[in-house]
């Protein structure tokens, strides 16, 4: 468990290195936010059996054998975070998880498919951080889960063993047509801003990502906190020296986070980096053109 964020949406820090689409020049040492995890303190995450399928899925029936994948198989193959292309994943960039989420505490083999060849391995930390994944269906006694990784829209599959699953009533909404964000809790509002997106050359990549990090970047002065979703840009495969991540984060003017102005970054302002800061690791986020 992480340490709780207070409402400026910073807490407990730990170094680490990213680069992200932040519209600006490379986010090199910066610090790790210890985002508040599903599951926690407060009615955000609630525990939920991990028999139980998100809306849209079937339920287990039957159970695909887990291969036997050798060590030197596992050690070749990319891990899923957010500097990694994962091919041969499938790609489902309309999928919802609605707000279930699993933690991933210890290297887990991802398959194309229950029981096929495992494409990737998903580490126990992202950024810092407890790996939670979105949960996008579960059957055969498996779990679909949405991927950090290149391309966007990758998923795996992973074997239920059992592991913590938990869901949130938070949520995310980035229209890029009418310019805005709602952050949603439950069927409540909590908040709608005006955005600031990606310029045409460098458009914000629409479709189904998460929350997958909060850090501060001591050498910018741009936003007091910088949140990197599960996605990437369509246009750059890398930026200012990191893999082209996509964030959510501040800008110091109004003209500046509003309309077309950014590398694909989505820029807000500081009263929705707040409410950012009460979500916890995992939120889905639906970008829409």
């Amino acid at each position: 468990m992480t340490s709780r964020p207070g409402a400026s949406g910073r807490a407990r820090l730990t170094t680490v290195v990213l680069g992200v689409v932040v519209g600006f020049a490379l986010v090199a040492g910066v610090v790790v936010l210890a985002l508040r995890t599903l599951g926690s303190d407060d009615s955000a995450g609630r525990p939920v059996s991990s028999a139980s399928s998100p809306a849209g899925s079937a339920p287990a029936a039957t159970r695909v054998p887990v291969p036997q994948v050798s060590a030197d198989v596992l050690a070749a193959l990319p891990r899923a975070t957010t500097d990694t292309t994962v091919r041969g994943a499938p790609v489902d960039l309309s999928g919802r998880s609605h707000g279930v989420v699993v933690q991933v505490a210890q290297e887990t083999a991802g398959f194309a498919r229950p029981g096929a060849t495992p494409v990737t391995v998903v580490p126990a930390k992202q950024i810092g951080n407890p790996t939670w994944l979105p949960v996008l269906a579960q059957r055969d006694g498996w779990m679909q889960v949405r991927l950090p990784s290149r391309p966007n829209g990758a998923t795996a599959w992973i074997p239920d063993t059992g592991q913590r699953t938990a869901t949130t009533r938070w949520a995310v909404r980035i229209d890029l047509a009418t310019g805005s964000m709602t952050v949603d809790e439950g069927k409540r509002v909590a908040g709608s801003w005006r955005i600031g997106q990606g310029q045409d050359r460098t458009p914000t990549p629409s479709g189904e990502t998460f929350l997958l990090a909060g850090f501060v970047d001591p050498q910018q002065s741009f936003s007091p906190v910088i949140y990197a979703l599960g996605a990437h840009s369509d246009t750059l495969d890398t930026f200012g020296g990191g893999p082209g991540t996509v964030a959510v984060h501040g800008w110091p003017t109004a003209a500046g986070r509003t309309g077309k102005v950014s590398h694909g970054c989505v820029r807000i302002p500081d009263a929705a980096l707040d409410i950012l800061g009460r979500l916890p690791t995992g939120t889905p986020v639906s970008i829409t053109a």
